[in-house]
């Protein structure tokens, strides 16, 4: 069995340190682990995505990156005073609910030879883990879902569980678009930006994160997410609008 010690990370100084929800646990992997996923990633990390929408822990890609394609399309939506919106989400302890035949069956798709595949889903299903806290170990225990987190390969597997939310956003049809390229949803691992010209467009993009999220256990966080309305006019008229997104406890 493959296994780990969780380190836990306070989340921020002023949070409670009597809430295991404050909490960040960090894997220190074997480092036979960290071996193995340096050797994946240095042979398939090139072909395990598919949408060109993913900017986090790709090759040639970066955070400002992404940053300057979301700017970009709002200056180009807002010339002459048109306007778009601007959705913001924040997805809850996405590392942590990524369920492990789903995420196969994605692996799968990407041509890895099945002796690679085979490896890794060994190590993941039959995976161990204790924490450590002031130098003392708890019980060990299975880990049945879930990327670690600190997992050199973990940040690329994740994002590899939400490639197929992104290309259902491009196929829909809604979203900006500067030309023919669609440039509607921008995604830095697990950090998500919806960009649509018109309201009816932004609430066709969340019913479809709902469902990809309803499907593949993906929940967003309300309170770290939000929505803008940008435009050059002198007076907002979409001051009323509202976006909901319904959220599906797992």
């Amino acid at each position: 069995m493959a296994a780990c010690a969780l380190i836990p990370i306070p989340k921020g100084k002023n949070n409670s340190g009597t809430d295991s929800v404050n909490f960040r646990g960090i894997a220190l992997s074997s480092m036979f682990g960290k071996v193995f996923d340096l050797i994946f990633l240095n042979k398939f990390s090139d072909g395990l995505f598919k949408s060109t929408l993913q900017f986090g822990f790709k090759p040639k890609h970066s955070t400002s990156m992404c940053s300057m394609v979301l700017k970009e399309t709002l200056a180009y939506y807002t010339v002459d005073g048109g306007s778009a919106f601007c959705t913001l989400l924040d997805a809850t302890k996405a590392f942590d609910r990524v369920n492990y035949c789903k995420l196969f069956s994605k692996l799968m798709s990407r041509s890895i030879p099945p002796a690679y595949l085979r490896l890794l889903l060994n190590m993941y299903t039959n995976s161990i883990a204790r924490v450590s806290w002031n130098g003392v170990f708890s019980q060990s225990f299975k880990d049945e879902n879930g990327v670690r987190q600190g997992g050199i390969a973990s940040p690329v597997l994740f994002c590899v569980y939400l490639d197929g939310l992104l290309q259902w956003l491009h196929n829909s049809g809604a979203g900006c678009y500067i030309g023919y390229v669609f440039v509607g949803a921008l995604a830095y691992a697990d950090d998500v930006a919806l960009l649509a010209p018109t309201a009816n467009a932004m609430r066709k993009m969340l019913r479809i994160y709902e469902s990809y999220g309803s499907e593949y256990s993906v929940t967003f966080n309300a309170s770290k997410s939000a929505w803008l309305f940008i435009t050059r006019r002198a007076r907002s008229s979409n001051s009323t609008v509202q976006f909901y997104y319904r959220v599906t406890l797992c």
